[in-house]
């Protein structure tokens, strides 16, 4: 099991912080909040590709670390947050699609 982090950030407290910036951002993105489940992974198609995308680690489509994913609840989207390659400090967000094979969750 692994404990809640993001990528980047060192601190309980910063931690809390920049994840919830995060998590208002996409809900403003989105028009509403999204689950207080925290993702850890998300095993999906994304595009032609069955893949496993994981907080912490590149990802497997367009590069950028995984820094958050967010589930915008039953029959909807996940949101990606990375990232980007050329440009640590800024992130960006992607929807996935509704349907995930497995979903792994942070150790609360």
């Amino acid at each position: 099991m692994t404990a809640f982090f993001v990528p980047g950030v060192a601190g309980d407290t910063s931690v809390e912080s920049v994840y919830e910036d995060m998590r208002k951002r996409t809900e403003l993105d989105m028009g509403r909040r999204p689950s207080g489940r925290r993702i850890l992974s998300v095993w999906a198609r994304r595009g032609s590709l069955d893949c496993v995308t994981e907080v912490g680690r590149r990802d497997p489509l367009h590069g950028g670390t995984v820094i958050a994913i967010f589930d915008m609840g039953p029959h909807q989207p996940f949101v990606l947050w990375r990232e980007q390659d050329d440009d640590k400090r800024l992130a960006a967000s992607e929807l996935l699609g509704a349907r995930a094979y497995a979903v792994m969750e942070f150790d609360r």
